[in-house]
C-alpha cells in the first residue's frame, strides 16, 4: 500500500478530546489528520505556542514520538547562534545528572520552574502594559494641561497687542474700525483645532 493510500485510510478529525494527532511517515514527512494535510516542524511549534494538545506518533508502528520531535525541535534551536536558551554550565549540569540517583527528580523540578518562569513573565507583562496605559493618560493629562496653558498664554498676549493696536492705530472718518473681537475669535478656534488635532494623535498612541 502506498503512503498516499495510507493518508487516505487515516481519520480527518482529531481524538474524542481534541488532541491533534500528527503522523510521521518514513520519508520524514509528518501528516496532520486533523487537517488533513502535510505539515514541517514550523507548524508543530505553532501548535506548541498555541498550547494545543497534540501527539506525534510513528505511522507504521504507531509507537509515540512526540518527545523525540521536540527533541529534535530543540536541538535545531540550540544550535542556532542567538536562538539558544541552555546555557553552556546548566548542559553539563544536565549531562551530570544522567543516571544520578536524584535524576528522577530533575523533570519535576524543571516542569515547576518552566511554569513559574511563565507565571512571573505573564504578571511582568501585564504590569508593564498596565504602567504604559497610565503613563499614556498621564502624558495625554499634561499635555491637554499644557495645551490650555498656552491657549491662555496666547489669549493674554492677543489682548494686550489688542489694546496696543486700539491705542496706536485710529481708524479714518468714515470707515469702520477693524473687528478685533471677530479676528480674536477666528484665531481662538483655529488653535483650539490645532490642539485637538493634537490630542486625537496622542490618544492613537494609547
Amino acid at each position: 500500500m502506498s503512503e498516499d493510500q495510507k493518508v487516505a485510510d487515516e481519520p480527518e478529525k482529531a481524538s474524542a478530546d481534541q488532541r491533534v494527532v500528527i503522523k510521521k511517515y518514513a520519508n520524514r514527512r509528518l501528516y496532520n489528520t486533523s487537517a488533513s494535510k502535510y505539515i514541517v516542524l514550523q507548524d508543530v511549534i505553532e501548535l506548541v505556542n498555541a498550547g494545543r494538545e497534540f501527539v506525534i506518533e510513528d505511522a507504521k508502528s504507531g509507537e509515540d514520538i512526540t518527545r523525540s520531535i521536540l527533541n529534535q525541535i530543540i536541538f535545531e534551536q540550540e544550535t542556532q547562534p542567538q536562538e539558544f536558551l541552555f546555557p553552556l554550565e546548566f548542559q553539563k549540569q544536565l549531562i551530570r545528572l544522567y543516571g544520578d540517583s536524584y535524576g528522577h527528580l530533575v523533570p519535576d523540578f524543571l516542569t515547576k520552574s518552566i511554569n513559574f518562569f511563565a507565571s512571573e513573565r505573564k504578571e511582568m507583562t501585564d504590569a508593564w502594559q498596565s504602567m504604559m496605559a497610565r503613563n499614556t493618560d498621564t502624558f495625554l493629562k499634561q499635555s491637554e494641561a499644557m495645551a490650555r496653558q498656552n491657549m491662555e498664554a496666547f489669549r493674554r498676549t492677543w489682548d494686550v497687542f489688542g489694546v496696543m493696536g486700539k491705542n496706536s492705530e485710529k481708524p479714518d472718518a468714515g470707515q469702520d474700525a477693524p473687528s478685533t473681537d471677530v479676528d480674536q475669535s477666528e484665531a481662538l478656534k483655529k488653535l483650539q483645532a490645532e490642539v485637538s488635532a493634537m490630542q486625537e494623535k496622542l490618544k492613537e498612541l494609547k
